[in-house]
């Protein structure tokens, strides 16, 4: 076992390392790019920078990393190849309950740091209940997750478009746009906050590796390797969750990262949780980081939602793995 688990962090490192080195490059051009331009003698050049574009840079790529393991810990917890936070409604929910948060406890987003995360994670862990509530069980559990998630989802959105009609007068309608994602207010606090959920996410994930390498043979496998296959089941939910709701409290909704992400690592790096973590975490991160500059400069000075970009990729992929489902598991 020693050396089956030594064989898989060597053949993870390159790879891990190429994508490393691709998210960083991501970032440091995110920085370069900008309307001002890039004036070192300016005078507002460090404001710029430190306070406009850095954190913009940094939760763009944080943002793409918690979506990406959300997605895997998805996943795994449904053995579905279609679970991701946003085809299962889990965004959605998120959104609705971090903007409820808004119209309720104040006027504007930079007093809401802390709320906004929380208020998500409710509105998120809420659907994912519903979620295992209804498809449990199902006889065709790929099309009753995606028909429920779709159902789900809509739900959540008709009442949040209800709530940015009726305080249509407050500042909540500013929250448009960032429904459809954007980090273009971005602020530190959501660069911090954002990291210590993803430590805290990749932490669980990584220590846990062999039992969510065994949840995908089956309940019945995996106990009878020694696996707690309800506390597992459960951990997943929240950090599955908790990584969504935070990507959307400071983000908005952005589609399909994390069902793009985890598919493409599996196919290039195999399923095995430890590699599957380490390089979705990457690639995540690098991808959301180019679509953000993609964001900006395709109708410079104005910008497109994330989602409007991730969307255009994320739909024909999904298209592709319903025609390639054949009611197969993802081991």
């Amino acid at each position: 076992m020693r050396n089956v688990l030594a064989s898989s962090r060597q053949s993870v490192l390159l790879p891990a390392l190429i994508l490393l080195l691709l998210t960083i490059f991501s970032i440091l051009l995110s920085i370069l790019i900008g309307t001002a331009g890039f004036n070192p003698p300016s005078e507002f050049f460090k404001t710029i920078i430190f306070d406009i574009r850095l954190p913009r840079a940094l939760l763009s790529a944080l943002v793409g990393g918690l979506l990406a393991i959300s997605g895997v810990f998805m996943q795994t917890l449904f053995k579905n190849p279609l679970a991701e936070p946003y085809i299962t409604g889990v965004s959605a929910g998120a959104g609705l309950g971090a903007v409820v948060a808004i119209s309720l406890f104040t006027y504007s987003f930079s007093f809401t740091p802390y709320i906004l995360p929380m208020s998500a994670f409710i509105g998120g862990i809420l659907i994912s209940l519903s979620l295992i509530l209804i498809v449990r069980d199902a006889e065709n559990v790929h099309l009753r997750l995606l028909l429920v998630g779709i159902a789900l989802g809509t739900f959540c959105a008709s009442i949040l478009t209800f709530i940015l009609i009726r305080y249509a007068d407050r500042t909540v309608r500013s929250a448009l746009f960032w429904i459809f994602g954007s980090v273009s207010g971005a602020q530190w606090i959501g660069v911090y906050f954002s990291v210590f959920v993803l430590v805290f996410g990749m932490l669980f994930g990584l220590l846990m590796h062999r039992h969510l390498d065994a949840l995908l043979l089956g309940s019945d496998e995996a106990r009878s390797v020694g696996v707690n296959v309800t506390s597992i089941q459960r951990s997943l939910l929240f950090f599955a969750t908790l990584l969504a709701s935070v990507a959307v409290a400071f983000a908005g909704i952005v589609a399909f990262v994390g069902l793009m992400v985890p598919h493409v690592c599996r196919i290039f790096f195999g399923a095995q949780h430890f590699r599957l973590l380490i390089t979705s975490l990457f690639l995540g991160m690098a991808f959301l980081s180019f679509v953000d500059i993609l964001a900006r400069v395709i109708i410079s000075p104005s910008e497109i939602p994330l989602s409007v970009i991730t969307s255009l990729v994320g739909s024909p992929f999904l298209i592709v793995i319903l025609l390639g489902i054949k009611g197969e598991s993802l081991g």
